[in-house]
């Protein structure tokens, strides 16, 4: 059985360990939390629901604070240093603070008054929450275990890309792709400079869902670069720093790709004659957010403490037929996700009835069988079969039910969107055709990512030598 070297192990444990990756995971998994939110809060407004989740957001940093604060001292050390769980909490806020910024600095251009007050309320308000969090959790009986931070600031990260996965299927849900004509500007400002005002004026135009769709391509961005510096630092392993880096270009490759399927070339034209938006760009860009997020669940599975500990063990079971069969259901999932996209796209760039739309779907219902067919076989086999560890005891049936749940969403998305007429704005798609096929596209990039986490364990799995009688 190949194990971790105990340098090797011992240095990325180290680095999991330390504050740096402890304040990461919570800052950044709190300002996802805050800024999913405020998304909801956006779509649904109203005096109660709208500001209870305005709420919700801000106790999120005070959560995030509280989780940074407690854990100080649920790391094997017997004292605790005065006020260390302020410090903690105290760095959480900061660190939201700046990432909120890629909203909020669009204040300093906005017509509402005081826009430099708004932007030192907010940063305040961030100082402040996260450092009550961490009072509070400072205060509390630590816990009695010690977090892997490195696998969980992985996970947050996965998270934030498949809450950026959502909002591009809400996007072409509501047929909103090309709300916003120009890239990289905003209707000629700067992206990030765009007014909140404008972008929240007319909620039938498509503006703020577009807009705020690229806004959570560059949180994803911005938290694509710190993990892969993180990885360099935290985890000794040349391997899953060269992981983080390709993380790192295929954000970049994404953000590039979503932009030039609005205008088709490098322009910062609004004029429609300049411009030529693609729609195969747009399907590559919808697979590849998918891929994103499988590779940065397999960055946080080859992170984590299990992994670390050794090779895993898959009882009496054949472990070369499961790696053939776990890779040809990636295959699969890759070629089904790439027709979904296709017809999704198509359909809104062409029509759902146009025969292009047409033979996409067919394609993707013909493949659909194949995928439910294998991957049934490959969770049964991966959860069932005695002797397996429980880490494919948990990806087998969670691949079950999420196929089971892909069956029905699909068949309910395409329903949905065979019963009405053709789209001709935002207002005139139903939410609830937008809920059921963005929920069908988002399970989809959970399964690729089970397909992938299977491949990887499989792979790092050994099987038992059989017991000869003497």
């Amino acid at each position: 059985m190949t194990q971790v070297t105990t340098m090797q192990r011992s240095q990325s444990d180290g680095g999991s360990r330390g504050s740096g990756c402890r304040i990461l995971a919570a800052g950044f998994g709190a300002t996802t939390l805050m800024w999913l939110l405020s998304y909801l809060a956006i779509l649904i407004p109203g005096p109660i629901v709208g500001e209870f989740l305005f709420g919700l957001a801000v106790l999120s940093l005070v959560g995030g604070g509280l989780v940074a604060g407690r854990s100080d001292r649920g790391l094997g050390q017997t004292t605790t240093r005065p006020g260390s769980g302020l410090l903690q909490g105290l760095f959480v806020g900061l660190v939201s603070a700046i990432l909120n910024l890629l909203v909020v600095v669009s204040l300093l251009k906005s017509e509402m008054a005081g826009g430099m007050g708004w932007i030192v309320g907010i940063l305040d308000g961030c100082l402040i929450a996260g450092g009550i969090g961490g009072l509070v959790g400072g205060s509390m009986k630590p816990w009695r275990t010690n977090g892997n931070w490195l696998t969980i600031f992985c996970w947050v990260a996965a998270g934030l890309t498949f809450f950026m996965i959502v909002t591009g299927g809400v996007v072409t849900g509501f047929e909103a792709g090309l709300a916003v004509p120009d890239w990289p500007n905003s209707y000629g400002h700067n992206m990030l400079l765009y007014p909140l005002s404008e972008m929240v004026a007319d909620p039938e135009s498509g503006v703020f869902f577009e807009h705020a769709h690229r806004l959570t391509g560059m949180f994803v961005g911005l938290t694509a670069l710190v993990l892969c510096i993180t990885l360099w630092i935290a985890d000794m392993r040349m391997w899953v720093g060269m992981l983080g880096l390709v993380v790192l270009v295929l954000v970049i490759m994404q953000g590039v790709l979503g932009g030039l399927r609005v205008t088709g070339v490098l322009t910062m034209s609004q004029d429609a004659a300049d411009l030529s938006p693609s729609t195969m760009l747009a399907i590559v860009h919808g697979v590849l957010a998918q891929v994103l997020l499988a590779i940065m669940a397999v960055v946080a599975a080859v992170t984590s403490t299990r992994w670390l500990r050794g090779e895993v063990s898959i009882g009496s079971g054949r472990l070369p037929t499961d790696r053939q069969l776990a890779i040809v259901l990636l295959v699969c999932l890759l070629i089904q996700l790439g027709l979904g996209a296709a017809y999704r796209h198509l359909g809104t760039d062409l029509g759902t009835r146009s025969p292009a739309a047409n033979h996409a779907l067919l394609g993707h219902i013909v493949m659909a069988v194949m995928v439910a067919i294998m991957g049934v076989f490959v969770g049964l086999r991966a959860s069932g079969m005695e002797g397996r560890d429980r880490v494919f005891v948990w990806l087998g049936r969670t691949l079950l039910i999420s196929i089971g749940a892909q069956i029905l969403l699909g068949i309910a998305a395409v329903a949905a969107v065979m019963m009405r007429p053709e789209a001709g704005t935002t207002a005139d798609v139903p939410a609830w055709e937008v809920l059921l096929t963005s929920a069908h596209q988002a399970n989809g990039a959970l399964l690729l990512a089970l397909s992938l986490l299977l491949v990887a364990w499989y792979h790092h799995a050994f099987e038992p030598p059989s017991k000869v009688p003497a």
